[in-house]
């Protein structure tokens, strides 16, 4: 923790929310994550989030709690640490008197709110239930999650601005995928961003929102983990005006279908740095920061320099060249 948090960019005097998502039971996460602020000159606020608490307050909660007050206050933060130990907002259940509506409401203003702030750091806590939403075994998943984790960030951080340093004057990259299969990128005007420890922990990659309308070609990958979608072996990938039209897999056709022309957009175009994630193993948010891989993401790049705007996201993740 005291490596992840000092991975984060903290400044001395900065006010920093650490949320914890988890019950009491693994209550001292979020203190370790709080000391850890303290000792770097920062002053932490710490907040549970939470399910048994959060559905008795809710069915308790009257009209005027948690107004425009609470949130003016909320939005006082330099950073945030966001950590948790099972999926956020999510209840286990609704009981009967539950405001559903309220909850909502103080749900979309807390993370509307906690947006804009300068920094905000995601840490998952490799418990067995966050081993359940990534389908690994929990031994394995834990395994491999600290070991994304165990780093040296600074080194990490190094070795993202060097690939950045290398990047960011090419206004085309042309990905090769395959028996040279070709997808073209036009970065031109788009910015490179890095994660090396103050974003979604695990960390490290680079990235970059490539024009909307101009990515173009084909790209293959050897295996394609598509979450619900499935699994998929040696199927190509046609993008034509930066929209992918079809692949050589009915299955996945079916399923790209279902998406409107924004959600089918090529958003993303990304670059995997951590040494400490060497191979794929299905799971995503491991699997796009394997030192050695690409990514591309369809759907909303708003948050990184991209116009894109639906609420959908999704990575592919695969091996290949550029240039």
């Amino acid at each position: 923790m005291k490596k992840i948090v000092e991975a984060s960019g903290i400044s001395v005097g900065e006010l920093i929310l650490v949320q914890f998502w988890g019950e009491d039971k693994d209550i001292n996460i979020m203190h370790d994550a709080a000391d850890a602020v303290a000792a770097l000159g920062a002053s932490p606020v710490e907040k549970q989030q939470s399910r048994s608490i959060n559905t008795r307050r809710f069915t308790e909660v009257a009209d005027g709690a948690y107004d425009e007050n609470y949130f003016r206050y909320m939005s006082s933060f330099d950073a945030v640490i966001d950590i948790f130990s099972y999926r956020p907002v999510v209840l286990n259940s609704t009981p009967e008197g539950f405001q559903v509506e309220a909850y909502r409401k103080y749900m979309g203003n807390m993370f509307d709110t906690l947006s804009k702030v300068k920094r905000f750091t995601q840490i998952r806590v490799p418990t067995e239930e966050n081993a359940q939403e990534s389908n690994l075994p929990n031994e394995e998943y834990q395994s491999r999650m600290l070991s994304a984790m165990d780093i040296n960030y600074n080194a990490l951080r190094q070795t993202c601005e060097n690939a950045v340093a290398k990047l960011q004057d090419k206004t085309e990259i042309v990905l090769t995928t395959g028996v040279n299969y070709e997808l073209h990128f036009d970065c031109t005007g788009r910015k490179w961003y890095i994660d090396a420890g103050d974003g979604d922990i695990p960390a490290g990659e680079i990235y970059i929102a490539p024009l909307e309308t101009e990515t173009n070609g084909t790209v293959y990958f050897e295996t394609l983990y598509a979450g619900c979608w499935g699994t998929f072996k040696a199927i190509t990938m046609t993008i034509e005006a930066g929209i992918i039209t079809m692949t050589n897999n009915s299955v996945f056709n079916e399923q790209l279908a279902k998406l409107d022309t924004a959600s089918k957009t090529v958003c993303e175009l990304a670059f995997g740095q951590n040494p400490s994630v060497t191979d794929l193993c299905g799971y995503t948010l491991l699997d796009e920061k394997a030192k050695g891989t690409f990514h591309i993401g369809i759907g909303n790049n708003t948050m990184f320099g991209g116009e894109n705007d639906v609420p959908f996201h999704m990575d592919y993740v695969g091996l290949g060249t550029i240039r």
